[in-house]
């Protein structure tokens, strides 16, 4: 969720893990002796996609790995993508200009305007070209010089050992290995989808150049993220990848044609500030310019053509509900192999997850009591919200496991305890009622966006009606044993047209806990509609 990706490492995301990246670093190394003969610029090209999509995959799965390894292979990838991608641009570039000079001979035969003359075009093209290569061998000495450090760290090696078949054994583990993979693909899926998303105000502004690149990288991430996780649903995600893949394509055209643009701006202005010789000071340099400034005009109008194909794409998409479409995919179009046949029996649950909760043994009792505090309310504002037993049980329990993100540190702790609940392969619980409970979990804290996160924004709105009673009640329960003390025993609500009283009885003095859980119920009073008011009994209970 956010930036903060779950270090999952289950037995079952793990052998996950292992079928996803072997292909990608197959795919990576295969290419290696192409990629140093230099002879087929697309040896470059297939190794630059699969170094990319080795990336943007092995974050996903990096608790299933040595932290050091890790670290290690995310270093060297990123440096070998990096060379790969200049070499890349350079090919393209150079194809490119080969491409358009082949063109200039069939422009002669058309109606003469006042134009410049093919030899002098051609010229400037060809001087572009000779720099394009000369950049093109820089990056090959680079790339070279990348691939030699990455054969002697010999981590290729390293990473086919960890990846064996038989590194994370599958031993009656079916049922656990469905229950924590789609959650957390789905949450991916959706955060992608919304960031990628955030970009449409700006697709139909032709001139929002930074935007529309941003889009791309966004989409070429989305499209990646869909490819690792396709093998979860019934068809594969053959259809959003399809429309995603056209959309990044299409993008990408269109950066490539404002990379041209800034680079013949910069290079005209440049070969317009350099001095004339004395002797031909009327054509001297007049090949350059004229090259430049006809490619120049070209790519204007061919990104001018590019953007009004994108927008009537982009409208087409939307007609089609295509976003939506995979909204409902990733909450009902899994396969069965990756969803539980039944819902959870609660004692099961329970067992379940006490021993999670164990794990961080200081926080039990504080979870403990947060839980009873929050049943009450739950039971006292019943009328309001009218949820059912099942929601109260999961209310109980997000409040047992609301905190054991805590054992990594209290910074972003309710991250890393939403993420724990929405991969932890030992909770016996489907995606719906797992994302409840990790969203609730999450918002314990004032400054979870539950609009903007990939999870929230895939689920029914039922779903997330109750999420919102759930982690409303919680904020409150959690901010009355602010201090881990146990002071507040009971509370005893009553509803008002214009307001819920809550009465509270206490062992001592609760004036810190009263505030607390006050500065936290802006979602409950959101959530019923009307202010909370709190005040403590006063006949103390000892």
């Amino acid at each position: 969720m956010a930036d903060i990706e779950p270090q999952l490492s289950g037995k079952g995301t793990c052998h996950f893990a292992t079928g996803r990246l072997r292909p990608l670093l197959g795919a990576f190394s295969k290419e290696i002796d192409g990629v140093k003969a230099a002879q087929d610029s697309e040896c470059i090209h297939r190794m630059r996609v699969a170094s990319r999509r080795l990336r943007a995959a092995l974050p996903l799965f990096a608790g299933c790995f040595p932290d050091k390894k890790y670290r290690c292979w995310m270093q060297e990838i990123k440096k070998i993508t990096g060379a790969l991608g200049k070499a890349r641009d350079a090919d393209v570039q150079i194809e490119f200009l080969h491409g358009y000079t082949d063109t200039l001979k069939d422009q002669q035969g058309k109606k003469k305007r006042a134009r410049p003359s093919k030899d002098l075009v051609e010229a400037g093209i060809q001087a572009l070209l000779l720099q394009l290569k000369s950049r093109r061998a820089t990056s090959q000495t680079r790339v070279l010089s990348n691939l030699s450090e990455l054969k002697e760290s010999r981590i290729l090696e390293d990473m086919h050992d960890e990846l064996r078949a038989d590194h994370f054994v599958m031993r009656g583990i079916k049922k656990q290995y469905a229950a924590g993979i789609p959650t957390v693909a789905a949450d991916r899926i959706g955060t992608r989808l919304n960031r990628f998303l955030a970009y449409e105000p700006w697709v139909a502004d032709p001139d929002a150049v930074a935007e529309h690149h941003a889009m791309r990288i966004a989409a070429k991430k989305l499209r990646y993220t869909l490819e690792v996780y396709s093998p979860l649903y019934k068809l594969q995600l053959k259809k959003p990848l399809a429309r995603v893949k056209k959309v990044q394509a299409l993008l990408g055209d269109l950066h490539d044609c404002d990379v041209w643009i800034d680079t013949l701006s910069h290079t005209l202005l440049k070969q317009r500030s350099l001095p004339r010789p004395r002797r031909d000071p009327a054509s001297a340099g007049t090949h350059n310019i004229s090259g430049i400034k006809a490619l120049l005009l070209d790519r204007e109008k061919k990104r001018r053509a590019l953007h009004r194909r994108i927008v009537l794409y982009w409208d087409a998409l939307k007609r089609s509900r295509i976003w939506d479409e995979l909204r409902v995919t990733l909450v009902s179009g899994r396969k069965k192999a990756y969803c539980l046949s039944s819902q959870a029996h609660e004692d099961d649950a329970r067992t379940a997850v006490a021993l999670i909760a164990a794990e961080y043994p200081q926080g039990v009792e504080h979870s403990q009591h947060v839980t009873c505090l929050a049943l009450m309310l739950f039971d006292q504002v019943q009328p309001l919200h009218n949820l059912g037993k099942r929601e109260r049980f999961l209310l109980e329990i997000t409040g047992m496991l609301h905190d054991i993100g805590w054992m990594f540190g209290q910074k972003g702790h309710q991250l890393r305890s939403a993420q724990m609940i929405a991969g932890d392969e030992r909770l016996p619980f489907d995606l719906r009622e797992r994302a409840i409970i990790s969203l609730a979990a999450l918002s314990h804290r004032k400054d979870a966006r539950l609009e903007s996160n990939g999870l929230f924004s895939i689920l029914p709105k039922a779903d997330c009606d109750v999420i919102q009673v759930l982690a409303a009640i919680l904020r409150v329960a959690d901010g009355l044993d602010y201090l881990h003390l146990s002071t507040v025993l009971e509370v005893r609500c009553s509803i008002h047209p214009d307001e819920i009283i809550c009465e509270i009885a206490t062992s001592g003095d609760a004036t810190v806990e009263m505030a607390r859980a006050l500065s936290k119920a802006d979602l409950f009073e959101q959530v019923f509609c009307r202010p909370l008011v709190i005040c403590q009994s006063p006949e103390k209970q000892e």
